[in-house]
């Protein structure tokens, strides 16, 4: 399959990700870019708790409850509106500007074409999959969701006898599968193409915005800059895999705006903050059950401009009451009591901490100036995001304005510093096990407020030196007045902010970010020696349809790869994901199916449990384990099973024994 193929799926991948969400936030009244940049964080909301009501109204998961939710989501959200703007004073309508209009969408369409073809050249084909150790519970997870039928968060954990797993990206994927019959690997990197290639830049560009103004040198800065990080969304693809993740850090930009705009902390308001208080709530489901840790980063990262409205706050209250005391007392109080939420909430919602047990990777001395630098976990410099980032952080302290901001980009970069460089110990557990004391799930947060401060940057140097230094050369300078001449102005300026755009882009896609795609390639070969699934094993699995009845169980050693038999041919083996819960007296079976016909213990569990296939890929295990399995070997030699189909060293077994 080639990509041009894949332009239907694309197609529908967006219109997945778009309409529900669209037809909310257009309800909301919000309009402009940023009704297309909220418009995907809505609908990871509808498609998640749609999933989570099917269930329980008797729905089969599908775009049917997604799209009569988004349909009652969209009606309460016209009402409540209708509400909210009865009251204020008509608005005139707005102008539109076709020419910035065209500008927005070029930042758009450069940030996609820049990730766009990074993500491909990555992912290698529309059918490649990640040869990771996570992937198996995320392929594997969506065959779960289409098999049966139901999305819901508490009934994909039970795979693998869980009780509860974020599954919005799950549901997005199925969503996709199910409305165009592509296969799962061709659904998951299409949605993971629209949501790195797309919604990730627009909600760069709307962070960006709310912080700098709605003006087309903030979008192409902003686009073009959300394409300059090998921490995101590269990393995200490369390490894991980390599909939940990967979906709420790309969410995360939109929450973060949505919130600075409820504070009333934005450039400009671009709508009610009643509005961006509902929209906020509005979002945060969905950005919860993409991976709670998104949430919980949202969380941290607000705490700078909660701090700056408190502080704001408690200025006014005290200089306007006599009795300054008790409302110093009272506004302290209120803090205490948010603090104590806040600490609450952070030690809850996180995993167990026999989970968080990654250890730190580098100095503290290191770990510092890979922030300051946009290199986190050893990538190369990258230069130009350094100077524009530092150069903003010059600006905000120089005119005093946005100090909450630096505040944000000190909490990333606090954190990132403690999982990195601190020792292993409850502090740096309480601090980071909230992302189980993982260096690279908070590095690919990094860029989610470097990029602000880049952006914030790029466009002093533009307004202070690039557009008065144009203004100043003597072909612009000694141009008349007039309608012809401030075209003539415009034109100028739009081909040296063409130059401009070409240069940064140029210079931001390098060794950092070639460095990241480069290493998340290789996590997608499908070749004879790949470390989960080889050539020749996956054309068995493939073959499996065939061969196996449906409702046959088979048993493999997962760890060898065989349990993505279960997502590439919708067969089943006992133990669906490498982590999962198997049954008490499975290990009869992994130690010891090949003593059945001497071992009176063996043949009951098998009956039991229904097994009468084996999955043999050997003992060839993912990243050089070895867990056993002993009992799978030699089962023709023991005379227990006889061969039906191989590829290679790839053998497929019918037991015998056991009076089958």
């Amino acid at each position: 399959m080639s990509w041009s193929s894949t332009i239907p799926y694309v197609l529908a991948g967006l219109a997945i990700l778009f309409v529900p969400g669209f037809l909310v936030v257009w309800a909301s009244r919000v309009r402009g870019m940023a009704l297309v940049a909220i418009a995907p964080a809505v609908t990871v909301s509808i498609v998640a708790v749609a999933a989570l009501i099917a269930p329980i109204v008797g729905l089969e998961w599908s775009l049917v409850p997604v799209s009569a939710l988004a349909v009652v989501v969209a009606t309460v959200a016209l009402a409540v509106t209708w509400f909210v703007f009865k009251d204020m004073a008509v608005r005139k309508p707005r102008t539109i500007n076709w020419l910035a209009g065209a500008g927005h969408a070029a930042a758009i369409g450069a940030a996609a074409f820049l990730i766009g073809r990074r993500l491909m050249a990555v992912f290698g084909t529309p059918e490649s999959f990640s040869q990771t150790l996570d992937n198996v519970f995320h392929l594997n997870a969506i065959r779960y969701i289409q098999d049966t039928a139901s999305g819901s968060s508490f009934m994909v954990s039970a795979m693998t006898g869980g009780t509860f797993y974020p599954s919005a990206w799950h549901d997005l994927v199925s969503l996709l599968a199910e409305f165009t019959g592509a296969s799962i690997p061709v659904a998951v990197n299409i949605i993971n193409l629209v949501v790195g290639s797309i919604v990730w830049p627009l909600g760069c560009i709307f962070l960006a915005q709310t912080i700098v103004g709605n003006r087309v040198v903030v979008s192409v800065a902003a686009g073009v800059l959300s394409a300059a990080f090998g921490a995101f969304p590269l990393l995200l693809l490369d390490f894991g895999v980390l599909y939940p993740n990967f979906l709420g850090n790309a969410l995360l930009p939109v929450a973060i705006g949505l919130g600075l705009q409820a504070l009333g902390l934005g450039h400009q308001l671009l709508q009610p903050r009643t509005v961006s208080w509902l929209l906020l709530f509005t979002v945060l489901p969905g950005l919860t059950l993409a991976h709670p840790s998104s949430t919980m980063a949202l969380l941290a990262l607000m705490l700078p401009p909660l701090l700056f409205i408190w502080f704001r706050s408690t200025r006014r209250v005290v200089a306007r009451t006599g009795r300054r005391s008790l409302a110093l007392s009272g506004m302290v109080a209120v803090l205490l009591l948010g603090v104590s939420a806040l600490i609450i909430i952070w030690q809850s919602v996180r995993p167990v901490e026999s989970a968080a047990t990654w250890q730190p990777i580098e100095t503290t001395g290191r770990a510092i100036g890979e922030v300051i630098t946009s290199s986190g976990i050893g990538r190369p410099v990258s230069w130009v995001v350094m100077i524009l980032s530092v150069a903003g952080i010059v600006s905000i302290i120089l005119r005093r304005t946005q100090p909450w901001l630096i505040g944000m980009y000190g909490v990333i970069a606090g954190l990132f510093v403690v999982v990195a460089s601190a020792p292993f110990g409850p502090m740096r557990t309480f601090f980071t096990g909230v992302w189980y004391n993982d260096s690279p799930r908070l590095a690919s947060l990094l860029p989610v407020m470097i990029l602000p401060l880049a952006v914030v940057g790029a466009v002093r140097c533009w307004d202070k030196w690039i557009v008065p230094t144009m203004a100043a050369l003597p072909p612009i300078s000694k141009v008349r007045a007039g309608f012809q001449e401030a075209r003539l102005r415009g034109y100028a300026v739009g081909i040296v902010a063409l130059v401009l755009t070409g240069i940064l882009g140029f210079t931001t896609q390098q060794a950092n970010v070639r460095e990241a795609q480069s290493s998340a390639a290789s996590g997608y070969q499908l070749t004879n020696d790949a470390p989960l699934v080889s050539t020749d094993e996956l054309a068995l699995m493939k073959r499996l349809p065939n061969e196996v009845p449906e409702g046959a169980t088979m048993v493999g050693n997962p760890w060898n790869g065989s349990a993505m038999a279960y997502a590439f041919s919708g067969r089943k083996l006992l133990q669906l994901h490498l982590l999962g819960e198997v049954p008490d007296d499975a290990t009869e079976i992994f130690d010891g199916l090949n003593a059945a016909n001497a071992d009176p213990a063996v043949c009951p569990v098998v009956r039991r449990l229904q097994i009468s296939y084996v999955l043999d890929f050997g003992h060839e295990e993912i990243q050089g384990w070895d867990h056993g399995y002993r009992g799978l070997d030699n089962l023709i030699t023991d005379g227990v099973a006889r061969l039906v189909d191989s590829e290679g060293q790839a053998k497929l077994y019918k037991l015998t024994a056991c009076g089958q």
